[in-house]
């Protein structure tokens, strides 16, 4: 690749990229002789000029009729790249404080025909949405899990939840604690806030409730490959389902501390 173009990757447009490689060939020069030699208008030579000086690769004289010397390569871009990483911090610092309001916004939406079921045909959209309503719960989640689990990530969205004070209960089917996915994470969790029961019988289904209205079940039919899984949005059914849950949760145990290994990962 050109070095031209390599500067372009860094950040530079093709006339600057042009006016910098001339500079460190023949310098110092004043603005007219640059426009000159790299075909630039004069009209826009200087606005070219005071972009790099901006950037630290090109340093200025003083005066109208000042010359320009490009600063040495190493400090110049070492200085750019760090510049660059400090932007990207304050970016990614800009998303974690907009996202979790973004997420509720995305949640909450229904879509333009007011649809009130999804149904989600492949494990990566399942995991997704599983995640956003978890990023999009304000109030309680109850989760059911029982084989077969999906497995994936740090779990980070219900980790974020029980930070802004959402309630989360988890119930386990009792095969499920020796499961390596949750041996090894559900000290984790527990430690953030989940509360955690195991249930000594036959759970008849995978479900979870958020905020007390919106539904999440897989489904699973023989002759049916692949993850099926349904959204539902109503209150009706996440209530009576909460009923069912409330009935499982009196029934079962908490998981016992020496069970409760600190870890990362999620069982879904």
């Amino acid at each position: 690749m050109q070095t031209e173009s390599l500067l372009e990757d860094l950040g530079l447009t093709k006339t600057e990229a042009r006016i910098y490689l001339c500079l460190l060939e023949q310098s110092p020069l004043a603005a007219g002789t640059i426009a000159e030699i790299t075909g630039t208008s004069r009209s826009s030579v200087y606005l070219i000029l005071r972009s790099l000086v901006d950037k630290g690769l090109v340093d200025a004289g003083a005066g109208y009729s000042s010359r320009f010397a490009p600063s040495a390569p190493d400090v110049a871009f070492a200085g750019l790249l760090q510049r660059d990483r400090e932007e990207l911090r304050e970016r990614e610092r800009n998303v974690e404080t907009a996202l979790p309001d973004l997420m509720r916004r995305f949640g909450s939406n229904t879509g333009g025909d007011g649809e009130l079921v999804e149904i989600l045909r492949t494990p990566k959209l399942v995991g997704d949405r599983f995640d956003r309503l978890h990023a999009a719960a304000e109030d309680a989640v109850d989760i059911v899990v029982r084989r077969p689990i999906q497995v994936g990530g740090s779990n980070q969205p219900e980790l974020d939840a029980l930070a802004r004070g959402v309630r989360v209960r988890a119930i386990y089917d009792h095969g499920l604690m020796l499961h390596p996915a949750v041996v090894e994470n559900i000290g984790a969790w527990m430690a953030a806030g989940e509360q955690a029961r195991v249930f000594h019988g036959e759970l008849p289904m995978k479900w979870a409730v958020f905020d007390g209205h919106t539904v999440l079940t897989p489904l699973f039919a023989p002759g049916v490959g692949g993850v099926v899984a349904l959204i539902v949005r109503s209150r009706e059914l996440a209530g009576a389902l909460g009923l069912l849950f409330d009935t499982l949760w009196a029934a079962a145990v908490p998981v016992e501390p020496n069970l409760a290994t600190v870890g990362g990962g999620h069982a879904q």
